[in-house]
């Protein structure tokens, strides 16, 4: 924690008993929508992988992995979150400290949030203030820093507020990636974050402590990569089950994470072989966009499409809290610092399909990638999701849709808020647009 004697800039002063109160009203709730969205997952494939077994009990944000940082806490290791994939985690690794990504995915913080910033703020930025007014999440509440990416002007200030109550590390990131300029200015960023880092931990990274954590992102990568290509052809595992497996990437123990990627991985193999789908070969394929789903609240989206009726499947995304966080390796030409630190800047740049871009060409890789993606999985439609107060992605909706338009697949603009207030209005609406895939399918 800060010094308390420095007045805070933003967050009030909320009287212990409130937030007592308020952090177990919120606590229990989530507790129930954990355990209702894993019980609705597991009822969804009657005889799901035995290997998500591991994945449901990660996925108590107050239960097994929050112990364990707590021991390794107590045992002197620093404990480093950060609110958006641009953070360099392999630097965290290798300096012997623990990344966990910090993001809420509260409905009931957001409106706390409200208290500080407009209600025009995105909601996601809202709810993450609300969970740090009322120590609520774990994560956010054992970081001894913080990385914040300067990505959009919530997040901008996000830091700012934040810094009331936590060390901020904040990171300026390029609007314009494709020019020399701008690899350099980021390469000296993650220099300077390097820098940061070992001064904070008191332990120096090493080019051998370097290449043991790209290693172990290499090999995260590769287990997550096989699970997205067991998404590609017929279904064998539902879609909430495969998001679940890669957002649980952000808090977990990377190692072990890997290893149980791949125990499903080897499960999921045998499905292919017994031809044994989780669902009908023809059900819709629709691949999700747009705004961060962070578990476990803001689940409402999948668990509409693959509870639907007609049902869908959803068997792709291009989410920051889905397929970004590892679908790029670190390429690695040789083992030295220099060339380490210049293949991560490259990963964390030049990889990521972020709107917050833009170039002559408006910010091509994303359209590529969308487009890539939809043809190489079969997607039949694409849902574009936003929270309302999320402007980057708002505003792109129109440029992708004219891109998949001129290929025939249908996006439909979902807008929501972070509330379940609205849960039967998207219903209806996520209805109508699987029952139009279906006739397309059927036609």
């Amino acid at each position: 924690m800060k010094n308390k004697s420095v007045e805070n800039k933003y967050l009030p002063e909320v009287p212990r008993k409130e937030i007592d109160e308020l952090k177990n009203t919120v606590k229990t709730a989530s507790q129930k929508i954990i355990a209702d969205n894993i019980a609705r997952m597991k009822k969804a494939d009657s005889h799901r992988p035995e290997a998500m077994k591991y994945f449901d009990d990660i996925a108590d944000l107050f239960g097994q992995r929050q112990e364990e940082i707590q021991a390794e806490k107590e045992k002197g290791k620093k404990v480093i979150g950060y609110l958006c994939l641009f953070a360099p985690t392999e630097l965290i690794m290798a300096a012997d400290a623990i990344p966990v990504r910090v993001n809420s995915g509260w409905y009931d913080t957001s409106k706390l949030g409200d208290r500080i910033v407009p209600v025009e703020v995105c909601p996601v930025i809202r709810s993450t203030i609300g969970a740090k007014m009322i120590e609520l999440s774990p994560f956010l509440e054992k970081s001894d820093a913080l990385i914040s990416v300067l990505t959009c002007d919530g997040m901008t200030k996000l830091s700012e507020i934040l810094g009331d109550a936590k060390t901020i590390w904040g990171m300026n990131i390029p609007r314009i990636k494709d020019s020399t300029q701008s690899l350099r200015f980021w390469s000296d960023e993650i220099k300077h974050m390097k820098d940061q880092i070992e001064k904070f931990t008191g332990n120096k990274i090493t080019r051998k402590s370097l290449k043991e954590a790209i290693e172990v992102s290499h090999r995260a990568t590769k287990a997550f990569r096989r699970l997205q290509e067991l998404r590609k052809g017929p279904p064998v595992i539902m879609g909430r089950d495969a998001m679940l497996v890669n957002q649980a990437y952000v808090w977990d123990d990377k190692v072990r994470w890997t290893e149980k990627t791949e125990a499903l991985c080897d499960e999921l193999d045998k499905r292919v072989a017994n031809k044994d789908w989780v669902c009908p070969p023809d059900t819709p394929r629709v691949m999700v966009t747009g705004t961060p789903m962070f578990w476990p609240d803001n689940w409402k989206l999948p668990t509409l499409v693959e509870e639907a009726s007609p049902k869908g499947i959803i068997v792709a995304d291009e989410q920051c809290s889905g397929e970004r966080i590892l679908n790029d390796p670190i390429g690695v030409d040789e083992w030295s610092m220099d060339d380490m630190l210049k293949a991560i800047s490259e990963r964390y740049l030049m990889a990521s399909t972020c709107p917050c871009f833009t170039s002559e060409d408006g910010n091509e890789d994303r359209i590529n990638w969308l487009l890539n993606k939809v043809k190489e999985w079969n997607i039949q439609g694409v849902i574009y999701y936003v929270v309302r107060g999320c402007m980057l992605y708002a505003m792109e909706y129109t440029r992708v849709k004219k891109a998949l338009d001129k290929i025939n697949v249908p996006v439909y603009y979902l807008d929501t808020e972070y509330t379940r207030e609205d849960v039967g209005q998207m219903k209806t609406r996520v209805e109508a647009f699987l029952e139009m895939l279906t006739a397309r399918v059927d036609f």
